[in-house]
C-alpha cells in the first residue's frame, strides 16, 4: 500500500473500524480470513435474523457495513452494490475483504426466503463492491 493511501486511511473518520477489521483481523486469521469472515457473517445473521428484504438493506447501514443497494432482482439471484464513505475508504487497502458482509447477506436472505443462499463478492475495476446472492 502506498504511503498516500496509508495516510488517507489514517486520516479517515473510519480509521478505528478499518484498523481492527482490515488489519488486526487479517493478522490474526491469516490465510483463513475470507472463510472465517464469511461464516462469521452468517452466524451474526442467525443471531439477529430479519424478516423482510427492506430490513436487510437498512441493517447494513445500522451495522456499519455501508449502504446496500439492490441493483437487480431475479427469481434465483439478487445483485446488490455496497457503497458509502466507509466502503470507499476500505477499498484503499488492496487486500480488503467484504466476506463478512457477504455471509451476513446470504444468511439473512436464506432466513427470509427459506431457501439455501450463498453470496459472492466482486470488486470491479471501477472500485464498486458487488454482492451477488444465489438463491437455490
Amino acid at each position: 500500500m502506498s504511503q498516500d493511501k496509508r495516510s488517507e486511511l489514517i486520516d479517515s473518520p473510519h480509521f478505528n473500524y478499518i484498523l481492527i477489521r482490515d488489519f488486526l483481523l487479517t493478522t490474526i486469521l491469516g490465510d483463513d480470513t475470507d472463510e472465517i469472515l464469511y461464516w462469521s457473517g452468517k452466524e451474526l445473521a442467525r443471531q439477529f435474523p430479519l424478516t423482510e428484504k427492506d430490513a436487510v438493506i437498512d441493517s447494513f447501514s445500522h451495522c456499519g457495513f455501508g449502504e446496500l443497494i439492490l441493483i437487480k432482482s431475479e427469481k434465483d439471484q439478487n445483485q446488490y452494490q455496497l457503497t458509502g464513505d466507509l466502503v470507499s475508504t476500505r477499498l484503499l487497502n488492496p487486500d480488503v475483504s467484504f466476506q463478512l458482509e457477504a455471509g451476513y447477506l446470504a444468511e439473512q436472505i436464506n432466513h427470509i426466503t427459506g431457501s439455501s443462499c450463498e453470496a459472492r463478492v466482486t470488486i470491479t475495476d471501477k472500485k464498486e463492491v458487488l454482492l451477488v446472492v444465489t438463491i437455490e
